[in-house]
């Protein structure tokens, strides 16, 4: 039976590609439920697959925040062709959307990591798949982009999606990167609260060159005030970024002592009274071409100098506030 020149259902070939797109998603539905970030590495060619995910992901991002642009400039009626352009982008966005999600699961799933932060953002990137799917939908089912649904929709996926955006940023470079540099009275009028000062750092010391506060024998690496004041800051600054409760790769955290000494899925990452047999030594000592070597995701490696001052912590048998 022929259309309406004013039936504005969707026509067959949309409303299979909706279906494809449904399909698709309940699909990562029930990968992200059965295999979640358990913290395991799962082989070479799944976590290179899925390190593609920081260049996939970047694709829907600029094409959400153009969708809005080019729907408020078509309104004009010189520029009505912008609004044809715009659902043909929303569509490409859903789809990139789709594919950036899968591969970031991927990534958390086979790259051995786990956490809240990676909970937090494999979760958003699976809502955001779904509102932009929703939202091609609406604009393309009945009232169109004239719908009221339509532009709510398009505001909620533009909402998700830098929420989401927010979460990898976290995994990427810490809580609160977004608005760490926020200017006092944007954060007062959002109602964010001010971070907190930040330890004041020094650079790492040698042997015999211990900060003047901290007290005699604060050099000896027997004593245990060394581990707060020598290891704890290079393991903050070069190793928790990727080793925190809401992060945690390996299955290692290595934001406490105790949880340090607890190991990760490899065993003990410290062997008190053994360097020589602990993994954390190991791997820090690998060229950075190795696969195994720390620390990765671009943080700062430690120098032989620091290396060694953990080298003798660990000898001394790691001491230190349990």
């Amino acid at each position: 039976m022929a259309l309406s020149p004013h039936d504005t259902r969707p026509a067959p070939p949309r409303a299979a590609a909706a279906g494809l797109g449904a399909l698709l998603w309940s699909a990562l539905l029930v990968l992200v439920l059965k295999y979640p970030p358990d913290g395991h590495d799962h082989g070479n060619l799944p976590q290179f697959v899925g390190r593609l995910h920081p260049l996939l992901v970047h694709g829907p991002v600029a094409l959400l925040l153009l969708v809005p642009l080019m729907e408020l400039a078509g309104r004009k009626p010189s520029r009505a062709h912008l609004r044809s352009a715009a659902g043909w982008i929303l569509a490409v966005a859903a789809i990139a959307a789709l594919a950036a999600a899968f591969d970031g699961w991927l990534l958390a799933w086979s790259g051995g990591y786990r956490g809240r932060d990676v909970t937090r953002h494999l979760w958003g990137g699976v809502t955001l798949a779904a509102v932009c799917g929703v939202a091609v939908w609406s604009r393309v089912g009945r009232g169109g982009a004239a719908h009221f649904t339509y532009p709510f929709l398009l505001g909620i996926t533009v909402a998700v999606m830098v929420w989401t955006a927010d979460g990898g940023g976290a995994i990427s470079h810490g809580d609160g990167f977004l608005t760490a540099k926020m200017p006092a009275r944007l954060r007062a009028w959002l109602g964010i609260a001010a971070p907190a000062p930040a330890a004041e750092t020094e650079p790492a010391p040698g042997p015999a060159a211990a900060p003047a506060h901290a007290g005699p024998g604060s050099a000896d690496p027997a004593n245990p005030a060394y581990y707060g004041i020598h290891v704890a800051p290079l393991l903050a600054r070069s190793c928790v970024s990727c080793h925190k409760a809401e992060k945690h790769k390996g299955g290692l955290r290595l934001d406490t002592l105790a949880q340090l000494m607890r190991g990760g899925e490899d065993g003990p990452a410290v062997l008190p009274g053994n360097p020589k047999g602990s993994e954390l030594l190991r791997r820090v000592r690998l060229p950075a071409s190795d696969d195994d070597s720390m620390p990765s995701d671009g943080d700062k490696p430690l120098a032989p100098e620091e290396i060694a001052m953990i080298e003798r912590w660990i000898a001394a048998g790691a001491p230190g506030p349990r």
